[in-house]
């Protein structure tokens, strides 16, 4: 499968783009100026086992991306108990000066699912990304299947973000999740990302250039970071907040 492609570029006072995928359609929503929203579409029923989705986002020079998922990512299995992994990774490459909001809708790993799952950010200086990323055990009534969810964030001095998460929902571990099914994150890196702080979610601060916020529960309609992201690709220095 050709991976997804959501390639943004100055172009004057304006922007070019090249959008492409299968699995994962990108469709234009609107632009103004070198500002452009982009919807992620899913292609069929996804994710399937052995289905291997690949994103590349590459926002160029004192643009701005905002990302919007269609319909939330539902991990599958073919028997009841856990099989092939599926495979999500998304590479995200800043210029100078770019930003990218991507309002992402939860992933669901089924109790037949099994993911490995990976997010790459490189900042240029002067660039920022605010993203939201929401991972669930299993939907109502299940435990969950595997999953293996790395996160690496980096600028030009070196990394920001390090993390992996890895766990089972038929074998939950205390110091992980414990009985939690959900892990809602917004994390917000580079100039200009500033998140205010929200009642019933942990504030993590990065030793430099960052900050994210944190919600583990039960259900993800409970998780107050609805909103966090909404916003933000207006890029002022005034802080993100609840909608």
């Amino acid at each position: 499968m050709k991976p997804t492609v959501v390639d943004i570029s100055p172009r004057g006072d304006a922007v070019s783009f090249a959008l492409g995928g299968e699995l994962v359609v990108p469709r234009l929503v609107r632009r103004q100026g070198r500002f452009v929203e982009v919807a992620l579409v899913a292609g069929r029923a996804m994710l399937l086992p052995g289905d291997d989705v690949r994103i590349e986002i590459a926002v160029g020079a004192g643009c701005t991306l905002r990302l919007v998922d269609i319909g939330g990512l539902v991990v599958y299995g073919r028997a009841a108990e856990v099989g092939e992994a599926s495979q999500w990774h998304a590479r995200v490459d800043l210029e100078a000066g770019a930003h990218l909001a991507w309002d992402g809708l939860p992933t669901v790993i089924t109790d037949a699912g099994s993911l490995t799952r990976s997010l790459t950010i490189t900042l240029a200086p002067g660039s920022s990304a605010f993203l939201r990323e929401t991972l669930v055990l299993g939907r109502t009534g299940e435990r969950g299947g595997r999953l293996r969810a790395d996160t690496d964030v980096s600028d030009a001095i070196g990394p920001l973000v390090r993390e992996t998460l890895e766990v089972r929902g038929d074998s939950p571990v205390p110091g992980i999740l414990g009985a939690n099914r959900v892990m809602d994150s917004v994390i917000a890196v580079g100039d200009q990302a500033c998140v205010a702080d929200v009642p019933g979610a942990t504030r993590l601060e990065l030793d430099r250039g960052g900050t994210v916020v944190r919600y583990l529960g039960d259900a993800a309609h409970d998780s107050p970071l609805g909103g966090l992201v909404s916003g933000a690709a207006r890029h002022d220095r005034e802080p993100a907040r609840v909608a």
